[in-house]
């Protein structure tokens, strides 16, 4: 006898179904027909009505939709009345462009949304240079998180903004005063001039930027690449930031991490306040959160020592023996931020006819700068102090005075005391109209063995109409006034009126504020 699990299948299934049929009986089988009949002829209805109450679901889903966006648009109206901003473009009819909504809520889904280290009065505060907008965060966190004028690139994760604005000058002098393109009161000439008036007209201020965002599963990767028309010639494309910034990671050339690019004042002058620090420099640089809105970065960065002496029988060749270094410490407020920085460095050159070949010594500073919002409008300052920083400053870079000699018979390097101070207050007469005053001060403390015709201290005041009519469009006007005096107190002066024009290529915050 073969075994039972030797035997084939069909043997063993055939029996048991024949006892399974046979235990139905016929009116059981004819029900069962029956049913699959009805249920098949039914089918198209049932289909039908599952159709028309998805319809109905998809329907009332949009209706909700639809509600929720309108309180979104309220709550934002509520918020934008509360803290002083114009409320945001709809459509003429009155609705929402959903479309242009689901490409926001694209970018901001792959890029993330919400400020936690950046404060509103940063965000809201508008100048004519933008310089914000090319400034390093920490996280690589927006300005607006919104992502205005982001848009994707074809078959890649990475979003990309084209920036910048084109600007044009008309510039009139009523005497000399220098640079005939950018208000700089120590190149004031401050020996007798003939009394006659210049007047030029002037796009170099001009910028292009590419900002790239490459979203990661943990933060964003940013590239920032940015030039303007103020090379060495009278168009020449100029290089201004050009870095990568991976988490809190930055290498490349960008603000050096000793100044403060959201402290400089709204105006039409491209250079800025005497007392500035506005320097762009190749760094590598790491900042972190110590508490929320709380930053602290550290950089080091290219070094270069600014001397030049002019003394019978000496001259000096600078050079660079180690690089700066810097520290920032960032407080954010809903009102306002702090920031407070320190520079060290070594200021060095080969001082030809000394007993040595080179001569170096150490260069300190710090930066104190903020930002306050006095209801819907702004006041910013800074204030520096130190020895051996003039290269960071304004209306010192340039002038050979980071280092000098003390005397003949010592002929060393010393490096020179500089104090510096500046305040701007920013007012809206309108929503589409406001105005900044400014003043800046810097002084230098020579020594005795510097030439009479060194720079000792400047002022610098300026005051503007800025207007926008439309759009992305601003035209204003701009009166300015600076002076120098020198180590033997001969002295210059120079006032300037200023028209000027610019048209942003991207809408982000510095406009919506004056619409």
């Amino acid at each position: 006898m073969r075994h039972p699990c030797s035997m084939p299948d069909y043997q063993i299934v055939l029996p048991l179904l024949r006892e399974w049929i046979g235990a139905i009986s016929k009116k059981k089988i004819i029900y069962f027909v029956f049913s699959a009949i009805f249920v098949i002829c039914d089918l198209p209805a049932t289909q039908a009505q599952t159709q028309e109450s998805t319809s109905a679901q998809v329907e009332a889903l949009q209706k909700k939709l639809d509600s929720l966006q309108n309180q979104m648009t309220e709550v934002q109206a509520e918020i934008n009345k509360l803290s002083g901003a114009p409320p945001a473009a709809t459509p003429s009819n009155g609705t929402i462009d959903t479309q242009q909504a689901g490409r926001k809520t694209e970018v901001a889904t792959e890029l993330g949304t919400g400020q936690q280290n950046i404060g509103q009065a940063t965000t809201t505060y508008e100048t004519t240079s933008q310089d914000p907008v090319a400034a390093p965060r920490i996280d690589n966190e927006p300005l607006d998180p919104r992502y205005p004028g982001y848009f994707r690139l074809p078959g890649t994760r990475t979003f990309l903004k084209i920036g910048g604005y084109f600007k044009t000058d008309f510039i009139y002098d009523l005497k000399p005063a220098g640079d005939a393109e950018r208000f700089i009161p120590s190149s004031i000439p401050t020996s007798p001039q003939p009394g006659v008036n210049n007047a030029t007209v002037s796009i170099r201020p001009t910028r292009l930027n590419l900002d790239f965002l490459i979203p990661t599963e943990k933060f964003n990767v940013r590239f920032f690449l940015e030039g303007d028309l103020f090379g060495s010639n009278a168009t020449t494309p100029r290089l201004r930031h050009a870095y990568a910034q991976v988490k809190n990671l930055l290498i490349g050339q960008t603000f050096s991490n000793f100044m403060d690019p959201d402290t400089g004042p709204d105006q039409l002058d491209f250079q800025g306040p005497n007392a500035q620090l506005l320097i762009r420099t190749p760094q590598i640089r790491y900042g972190f959160k110590i508490r929320p809105k709380t930053t602290f970065t550290i950089a080091v960065e290219k070094p270069s020592s600014d001397i030049d002496v002019k003394v019978q029988g000496f001259t000096a060749q600078p050079n660079s023996p180690s690089p700066d270094g810097t520290l920032q410490l960032r407080r954010e407020m809903n009102s306002g931020h702090v920031q407070l920085a320190a520079l060290f460095r070594s200021v060095s050159g080969f001082v030809s006819g000394s007993s040595g070949p080179t001569d170096s010594v150490f260069a300190w500073g710090f930066n104190l700068t903020g930002s306050r919002k006095i209801g819907k409008d702004t006041t910013v300052y800074q204030v520096e102090y130190g020895n051996g920083i003039e290269r960071y400053l304004n209306d010192t870079s340039g002038t050979g005075s980071d280092a000098a000699l003390m005397s003949a018979s010592h002929p060393g390097l010393r490096p020179l005391p500089v104090v510096g101070a500046y305040g701007a207050y920013q007012h809206y007469w309108i929503p589409k109209v406001r105005s900044s005053v400014i003043y800046g001060f810097a002084q230098v403390q020579n020594t005795d063995f510097q030439s009479g015709t060194a720079f000792h201290q400047s002022n610098y005041a300026a005051g503007n109409l800025i207007w926008n009519p439309i759009g992305s469009l601003n035209v204003g006007a701009e009166f300015l006034y600076g002076w120098r005096v020198n180590k033997d107190g001969s002295s210059g002066n120079a006032p300037r009126i200023m028209l000027s024009a610019k048209y942003n290529f991207v809408r982000g915050p510095e406009t919506k504020k004056t619409k």
